[in-house]
């Protein structure tokens, strides 16, 4: 959504950013769906893969005659299917990565490429043992790859600059502008107070 198609709909400029914010939060959360709905259907892919590969080895195994060669492919089949267990539990880490990230992450296949997968696991609930120390590592390390924090209070929509006090300023004002110092800018308060 642009800022210029709000206003040719005649909406006043100081609600423009609250519904810009609105609608980038709105869309988040649709991409987050999207993404899981992707996960999701990439662990469905591979276990269908994995079925029919299953199917086939059964198909061949009826088929044979030969106990030499049987035990030579079920060697070979027992291999590739330990080949797509492992595939499988890749797919469903990397996907439980991508989701327990999805909220502070500017892009969940960022992190995904960037954190170090050694030693997690996930858990039959669905979480991801060992994530929170891989998570603030990266965090430490690659911090744009997540979100900042959002700000709150004064924006530059809402009016200039925060005026600069002085102790004499502080000291000449009103009941009223000193209890608006405190609500708005604490740390300024407890300073002249001290």
């Amino acid at each position: 959504m642009k800022r210029q198609f709000l206003r040719d709909l005649g909406v006043d400029e100081e609600h423009i950013p609250k519904i810009i914010d609105e609608h980038h939060d709105t869309v988040r959360e649709y991409k987050e769906s999207a993404s899981k709905a992707d996960d999701l259907q990439s662990q469905l892919d591979t276990a269908n893969e994995e079925i029919t590969e299953r199917d086939n080895q059964i198909e061949q195994l009826k088929n044979s005659t030969d106990n030499e060669e049987l035990q030579k492919k079920l060697n070979e089949y027992e291999t590739s299917n330990a080949d797509y267990e492992n595939k499988l539990k890749q797919v469903q880490l990397d996907s439980a990565i991508k989701l327990a990230v999805a909220k502070e992450a500017n892009d969940p296949s960022d992190v995904l490429a960037f954190i170090d997968k050694d030693g997690l696991e996930v858990a039959e609930d669905g979480t991801i043992k060992g994530l929170d120390d891989k998570l603030s590592t990266l965090k430490e390390n690659k911090p744009y790859l997540f979100q900042a924090q959002k700000k709150t209070g004064r924006t530059p929509q809402e009016g200039g600059p925060a005026p600069s006090i002085t102790k004499e300023d502080f000291d000449k004002m009103s009941y009223t502008e000193k209890n608006d110092l405190y609500n708005n800018n604490k740390q300024l308060y407890d300073e002249f107070t001290k």
